[in-house]
């Protein structure tokens, strides 16, 4: 039988494709290495509609608000409130907008050492219960939906129990840690004694991002070298490199943790287990968690290496009115990739918008 012979067009078509491909690759991985060409993050149109200190309220525009309550994200104070609205097409702030919810987003802005003696006290009696009374204001309404996300769905439940007067109609939480013993190495060290708060406090009076970064690199030693294999293995996918840009940007993007108040989290969460408890002493007076009554959804990664599940478990024994979801997910890939916006998002937002409209 003779042997067949390659047709040259279809060799040639796929050498071209094969250089082609290679370009691409090649110029991503420079523009990469050179650290240019990063991707616009945080760009959903929006206003400021209130602010104290350098803590801003915003609220996103919207022309489709058909959900009757409004949304506020809390985020942690290490990490910048972006996360929310991390790039076109990978946004929660726009999923959430085209489900017809009215958005706010608070930002706490980068703390410098006039922030080093903010509490507790300061963000969950302060600066939460203006910013929650902003949100009814703007929006006309008279009640509100509170969702927080890690280190800000700790500071939501704080704020939430000490504040019974405020509407909340509903409330979210996702990747919350409550019990801080699961939390690497870090939480260990300071039970046992080994190190002091003290010792992680900067001349500013807060703990540098440098030492936060470090303490979540312990807990996912791997988390690194995964991210880098996939970005090779995906070069010549400009839109998957620009994510991966923008994500990792975000990623090491932290601002220093109030000096006042990562003494109090030391003292009251790892070395005296409050939020386990449910109790806490907020400003004087003691809240109880299980006070929280209103419908609350928590959110929980099973691949979250940065608060696994186990140490989320204790909520389900102190919010009484309590739906629980997991999901196969991270830390951030709970809000932010093409899973989130397949599986996690929707769920989430159809949950808020159930319970955000008025019977």
């Amino acid at each position: 039988m003779a042997l067949g012979l390659a047709d040259p067009g279809a060799v040639l078509t796929r050498i071209r494709r094969d250089l082609d491909r290679a370009a691409v690759r090649t110029r991503n991985g420079l523009k990469h290495l050179a650290g240019v060409g990063f991707p616009e993050v945080g760009c959903s149109p929006h206003d400021e509609v209130w602010q104290r200190d350098k803590v801003r309220l915003l609220r996103y525009r919207s022309d489709h608000r058909t959900v009757s309550t409004p949304v506020l994200l809390v985020m942690s104070l290490v990490t910048k409130a972006y996360i929310f609205d991390l790039r076109p097409g990978n946004s929660f702030v726009d999923a959430l907008l085209a489900k017809g919810l009215d958005v706010y987003v608070l930002d706490w802005g980068v703390p410098d050492a006039v922030e080093s003696h903010n509490t507790f006290e300061t963000y969950c009696d302060e600066y939460l219960p203006l910013a929650a009374r902003a949100v009814m204001a703007t929006s006309g309404t008279e009640e509100l939906t509170v969702y927080g996300y890690c280190f800000g769905a700790v500071l939501s439940l704080l704020f939430l129990a000490g504040h019974p007067e405020l509407p909340v109609r509903s409330f979210a939480i996702m990747a919350t840690p409550v019990d801080f013993s699961y939390l690497g190495a870090t939480p260990f060290l300071f039970r046992e004694g080994r190190i002091d708060p003290e010792d992680l406090i900067d001349e500013t009076g807060n703990v540098p991002p440098s030492v936060v970064l470090d303490a979540i690199r312990t807990m996912k030693m791997t988390g690194d070298l995964a991210a880098y294999a996939g970005l090779l293995h995906n070069l010549d996918n400009s839109e998957f490199v620009a994510a991966h840009q923008a994500l990792t940007g975000w990623a090491q993007d932290h601002i220093p943790f109030p000096g006042a108040c990562f003494r109090q989290t030391v003292d009251w969460f790892i070395r005296d287990d409050q939020l386990v408890k449910g109790r806490i002493v907020l400003g004087g007076r003691e809240i109880d968690l299980r006070s929280i009554t209103c419908p609350s959804l928590n959110v929980v990664g099973e691949a979250d290496h940065i608060v696994p599940p186990v140490s989320t478990a204790p909520i389900a024994d102190l919010l009484p009115n309590l739906d629980d979801v997991h999901f196969p997910a991270g830390h951030v890939g709970l809000i932010v990739g093409g899973s989130a916006q397949r599986r996690t998002i929707p769920v989430i937002s159809d949950w808020l918008v159930e319970h955000g409209e008025k019977a």
